[in-house]
């Protein structure tokens, strides 16, 4: 039976999304690992200037953090000291009730996913992937396709795997790396909202700490 809904599948960022008092968790490990602040800025510099590609950036990030000291244990240590985002499991529950299809694209890693929604199952997760060896020390992982301005590719790529025309997908999200995404959802909504990029592109900015303020944008 076709499926009538309007937005019978939903697409989630992660950082300040669904996980609240961090904006990107990359920031996050590193600020709390103390890497090496003048390569962090030199990296990031080089990918927006065109000089390496996402995956070097995701790599010697990843090389970074292992000097550091992050391994596996570390890193859910300080994933599990950031709050879910209020209503964000509400939400989640709610949308799988009624039968909805929920996804992750982001740029965040998938121990978050792992370790603050253990109990929730997400039709698609477009994330970084991390790898560790036995012992828990990072050992490189699988940079996502679908960051940034490719968000937007993951959307389409989402919408066809599960046969929908875009204009039946929804995003919620709330950076700059969500304009572009937001630019082909059916419907884009931004919470928590950090960019105001973000807040022109998209068709709803819902300015309360809860995402259950999102629920009625979705009918």
């Amino acid at each position: 039976m076709k499926n009538t809904m309007r937005f019978p599948l939903v697409c989630f960022d992660l950082d300040g999304t669904l996980v609240d008092d961090t904006v990107y968790i990359w920031k996050t490990f590193h600020d709390h690992f103390r890497t090496d602040r003048d390569r962090r800025v030199e990296t990031r510099q080089a990918f927006y200037e065109g000089k390496i590609t996402y995956r070097e950036w995701f790599d010697s990030d990843l090389e970074l953090l292992d000097g550091a000291g992050a391994d596996r244990e570390s890193m859910i240590e300080v994933i599990s000291s950031l709050p879910v985002m209020p209503g964000a499991r509400t939400v989640l529950d709610r949308l799988r009730c009624e039968g909805r299809k929920v996804a992750i694209i982001s740029g965040s890693v998938d121990l978050v996913v792992e370790t603050l929604f253990p109990d929730i199952r997400f039709d698609d997760m477009l994330i970084n992937r991390l790898c560790f060896d036995p012992s828990g020390r990072l050992r490189g992982g699988e940079a996502t396709q679908y960051d940034i301005d490719r968000k937007a590719d993951g959307l389409l790529e989402l919408a066809r795997r599960h046969d929908l025309d875009p204009t039946r997908v929804a995003f919620v999200g709330d950076n700059v790396n969500d304009v572009a995404v937001a630019g082909v959802a059916g419907r884009a909504i931004a919470f928590n909202c950090k960019s105001d990029a973000l807040r022109q592109v998209a068709h709803v900015v819902v300015e309360e700490h809860d995402l259950t303020a999102i629920l009625p944008h979705l009918d």
